[in-house]
């Protein structure tokens, strides 16, 4: 081992509590900022100092709106379910109530299933409700199963377990495939992030 591997190897014994915190973790795994670090261990100028303390700013200015726009997200989807299920608690759809003005013909006799599609009052999947060009192509990066189960969560808005009855499957099932469609749309919206097209 030269003079230069036991001189970085000695500083990142030395400061193994702080290289483990998440956040620095995360900076170091850039080659670029390890780069920066190893430079300014090997010559602590104030210029080299700089430059790493210039780049753990932007990083964690990073972190920190990733994390913010996450909890936006997050409370902004609790928010949302909270106000769909008021709206369909106050807004019930009573399909055996009589037409006015007729005593024998209800609302369940005038919509023919073969006929009328309630898609057709919504729209035919998700993609015509998603204005955001990102995000509808990394939706469309998803495995089909999964960009149905979000079409019939987020735009049909089915029970999980109405769902799972018409794929023929669990609702354990549909959630596992929900919560992998979700953590792969977050991680292409993040690397997305990171190479600054957001």
């Amino acid at each position: 081992m030269n003079h230069k591997d036991q001189k970085l190897v000695d500083f990142f014994r030395k400061n193994r509590e702080k290289v483990n915190n998440p956040i620095i973790k995360s900076f170091l795994a850039s080659k670029e900022n390890l780069s920066l670090v190893e430079k300014a261990i090997m010559d602590p100028s104030y210029i080299n100092r700089e430059k790493v303390d210039k780049a753990f700013q932007e990083h964690y200015q990073r972190i920190r709106k990733i994390k913010y726009i996450s909890n936006l997200i997050y409370f902004f989807s609790i928010d949302y379910d909270k106000k769909v299920k008021k709206h369909k608690e106050r807004a019930l759809l009573v399909l055996d109530k009589e037409l006015s003005g007729s005593e024998s013909i209800t609302l369940k006799d005038v919509i023919s299933e073969d006929n009328q599609d309630m898609d057709s009052f919504v729209g035919n999947n998700i993609f015509e409700t998603i204005e955001d060009e990102l995000l509808m192509r990394a939706i469309k990066s998803l495995p089909q199963k999964q960009i149905q189960i979000l079409d019939m969560i987020y735009h049909k808005e089915l029970p999980l377990k109405e769902i799972a009855t018409k794929l023929q499957t669990t609702p354990q099932n549909i959630s596992n495939h929900h919560r992998k469609a979700l953590k792969k749309l977050k991680q292409i919206l993040n690397k997305e992030w990171y190479s600054g097209k957001i």
